[in-house]
């Protein structure tokens, strides 16, 4: 009979469909929580005690069935929907255990030998290919049956002796029919008023245990599925799917089901994904559901087996050897605590044992990590991505009275909690206390998340109390690193908080706003302007900035379809996502404290000629850029260089104009270094054609091609215009090998521009581990 069957493939159907259209992954497979058969066999087991007719004992069964399902549901809901997420998360991983091999196989060498063969040959085969084909391992799978009827036929061993060896799954009695539509009875033979409510009492307590067994696994699950497919999960959007798809499958008597770790991972790494492919699934699954039964049994074990152990085995070295590096010894030898349990004592004993290892982790790293706050220190080592700066500007943030000196970093770290907050806000009031006593009080102060783990509210009210405090100690601008995307890591809205009750405007000690537009001339005949297209009206203006901090800059609606830019008010506090965008801004404040006037034309210089990606607005050259191409250069290489006069002259012959319009190549990874090229006006973008997102705007001023021309390395990126037009002037390799044998003092100079550029790229915030190991600029 089949009607046993039905609540295990209708889970599966259910979750794959839910999966589809509500799960933030885009190759998630569904299926049946198969660590809660225990549970439904004692479910049985009261019923049967209970009821002695079929009939009523059927319908109660079914009934405890459905009922659990519709718990977990509304369990996963609510935890989703209450942005619990976090909290029951959990980064594990999951290792081969001997439990997912049948207990036969394992008792009988025979039976394990051709799951041996199989997987060693498999093995090879990707080796050979070099693991250049996603599909191998499916079709692999697919083509193990008719090859073990094909050995069987040529060994002459008759199917039935192999079946009674054990090489085959038993077979179903079908009463001789290939379909069996009694998989549909549950619809018609389960009825409400059957149900012994008796044994529904009784069964309470074990409903409510498999409850939380269900609990156990989607926090486990998802997180490692993340971690192998590199994909950030969202919880609260998971849990919530899970919620939908038991209480779906609930409504139908169906069992509990979730994201099959295992299953997802081998339909990833084929390449599995997208609506289509997850709805061929649930078709599949549907095929199942009528013919699964009797096929079973024309399928070897040795199939199953090999599709165990070959997946056993790639999740040990993702999890247990390919970690080694990812993890400090204290969380590997939780991990290898997890791996000897799960062998020797099953998945149950493994999940109480990753349990004490995360319990474990925390409260070490929470004794160790005891302090929250990691150290504290000042700018002056470090630079941020605003390295084209006008010369002005630079001399200014090099400055040991106004420069990068007044900027006070202070990095946090470990777990933000209500035992550790007071002593993060005194420790913070103490560091400054110390920099105003020693007559070095910071004008900008940056508070760096980057290392916080997690945040509870009470800790989050606190350093929103915190703002007001570091504000009241004469510090001109605070300004807070959450270091995610997603913000800070809590639930309390502290991006919010601490930058609504912040004045609009930051005053100055002699009552003078900060980058008051009064105090810019804008000017009407060369105004900053951009080309606006169609999409131009959707664009948020939060997206129209020339970098994430945008130079304090804002973007106002003008006429005539084009927007001015326009000097914005300057906060008292700021949060941005990176320390390199908190570092850019804050520069931007020195410079502005000093002269409005200088830190205008530092960003025209750059700004005007910046593409806003992905907005539909491309900039127009300016005019006063592109007019006097040759002043413009040795202008730019006086700065660059500081060599005089008559070198910058002898230099700038030996430069070639040229000119690219937008979506130009300058050159291709990979490509010989032919020449260096230096940036008159424009923008240029440049890119690693191998990871997505590795990308850097390249602005006027700067120079491009200097590593690769001095040093003879390949491009390491791919340049191509982004501006409507481009004007470059470009140092052939001929002319700079001529110049290395003719005049070194001059190539000397393009060793300095060189030298400047890893300098500033060593020193780069992002390369800096500030507090721990690391090089030092000596």
């Amino acid at each position: 009979m089949y009607l046993f069957d039905t609540p295990l493939l209708l889970a599966a159907m259910v979750a794959q469909f839910v999966y589809t259209f509500a799960s933030k992954f885009d190759n998630a497979v569904g299926l049946q929580m198969v660590e809660n058969v225990p549970f439904c066999l004692e479910l049985a087991r009261i019923v049967t005690s209970e009821q002695h007719d079929n009939a009523s004992a059927t319908s109660t069964l079914f009934f405890l069935f459905g009922c659990s399902s519709l718990i977990v549901g509304l369990v996963f809901y609510l935890l989703g929907r209450l942005n619990l997420g976090r909290i029951v998360s959990t980064n594990t991983t999951f290792t081969f255990t001997a439990q997912g091999v049948n207990d036969s196989i394992i008792g009988h060498f025979n039976l394990l030998l051709p799951v041996i063969i199989f997987e060693s040959v498999l093995r090879i085969l990707i080796y050979a290919t070099k693991g250049k084909y996603a599909l191998l391992s499916p079709v692999y799978y697919c083509f193990i049956t008719p090859v073990f009827y094909f050995i069987l036929y040529c060994f002459g061993i008759d199917i039935d002796v192999a079946e009674e060896a054990g090489y085959f799954f038993p077979p179903i009695n079908s009463a001789g029919s290939a379909i069996s539509w009694s998989l549909v009875d549950i619809f018609t033979e389960v009825h409400i008023f059957n149900v012994s409510w008796k044994a529904v009492l009784k069964a309470t307590p074990t409903m409510i245990s498999l409850t939380a067994f269900s609990l156990i696994h989607v926090p486990i699950n998802i997180p490692a599925f993340g971690i192998s497919t590199q994909t950030e999960p969202d919880m609260n959007a998971e849990l919530i799917a899970h919620g939908y798809s038991n209480f779906i499958s609930g409504l139908f008597g169906g069992l509990q089901n979730y994201l099959a770790y295992s299953n997802s991972v081998i339909y990833s790494k084929a390449h599995g994904k997208g609506k289509l492919s997850s709805l061929a699934i649930v078709v599949l699954t549907g095929g199942i559901f009528i013919y699964g039964p009797m096929a079973a049994s024309f399928v070897p074990r040795c199939m199953a087996g090999t599709i165990l152990l070959h997946v056993g085995i790639e999740l040990f070295f993702e999890g247990v050897v390919e970690s080694y590096k990812d993890y400090d010894r204290l969380e590997y030898s939780g991990i290898i605590l997890i791996t000897i349990a799960m062998i020797t004592l099953g998945m149950d004993a493994a999940l109480i044992a990753g349990l004490i290892a995360a319990l474990s982790t925390f409260a070490i790293q929470s004794v160790t990590h005891q302090h929250p706050v990691k150290g504290a220190m000042s700018a002056v080592t470090l630079r941020s991505s605003a390295w084209n700066r006008s010369e002005a500007a630079q001399e200014i943030l090099l400055s040991k009275k106004n420069g990068r000196e007044r900027i006070y970093v202070i990095q946090l770290q470990g777990h933000i909690f209500f035992g550790n907050s007071t002593i993060l806000r005194e420790s913070v009031e103490k560091l400054l206390a110390d920099k105003r006593s020693g007559g070095r009080n910071p004008i900008v102060v940056i508070l760096d998340f980057s290392h916080v783990l997690a945040m509870d509210s009470s800790s989050a009210m606190t350093i929103e109390k915190l703002k007001d405090s570091i504000i009241n100690t004469g510090v001109e601008i605070c300004i807070f690193v959450s270091g995610h995307e997603d913000g800070f890591r809590c639930s309390y809205d502290l991006s919010v908080k601490v930058t609504d009750n912040a004045p609009n405007k930051r005053t100055a000690s002699d009552s003078k706003r900060l980058l008051d537009p009064i105090d810019i001339d804008i000017g009407e005949d060369d105004p900053i302007m951009f080309e606006t297209y169609d999409a131009i009206a959707q664009l948020d203006s939060s997206r129209a900035r020339s970098s994430h901090t945008a130079r304090a800059l804002d973007l106002t609606t003008g006429h005539s379809g084009y927007k001015n830019a326009v000097m914005a008010t300057i906060p008292n506090c700021h949060v941005c996502e990176t320390l390199d965008d908190a570092l850019i801004f804050a520069e931007d404040v020195l410079v502005a404290v000093q002269s409005t006037l200088i830190l205008q034309q530092d960003v025209d210089d750059r700004f005007r000629s910046n593409i806003l990606e992905g907005s539909g607005m491309t900039v127009r050259s300016s005019q006063a850029l592109a007019s006097h191409p040759a002043k413009t250069a040795k202008s730019f290489l006086k700065s660059l260089t500081g060599a005089s006069e008559s070198d910058i002259d002898k230099l700038y012959q030996q430069l070639e104009l040229e000119t690219y319009y937008y979506d130009d190549v300058v050159w291709k990874q990979g490509d010989e270094s032919e020449s260096l090229k230096l940036i008159i006006d424009g923008s240029l973008l440049s890119l690693l054609e191998d990871e997505d997102g590795a990308r850097e705007t390249c602005h006027p001023g700067s120079t491009i091609g200097e590593l690769g021309l001095v040093n003879g390395t390949r491009r390491l990126t791919t340049v191509k215009v982004t501006s409507e037009k481009a004007i470059l002037y470009s140092l052939s390799k001929e002319k700079w090998n001529v110049l290395t044998r003719e005049d070194p003092k001059l190539a000397r100079y393009i060793d300095i521009i060189a030298i400047r550029y890893l300098s500033h790229r060593i020193q780069h915030v992002s390369n800096s581990n500030l507090f721990g190991k690391r090089s030092l600029p000596v």
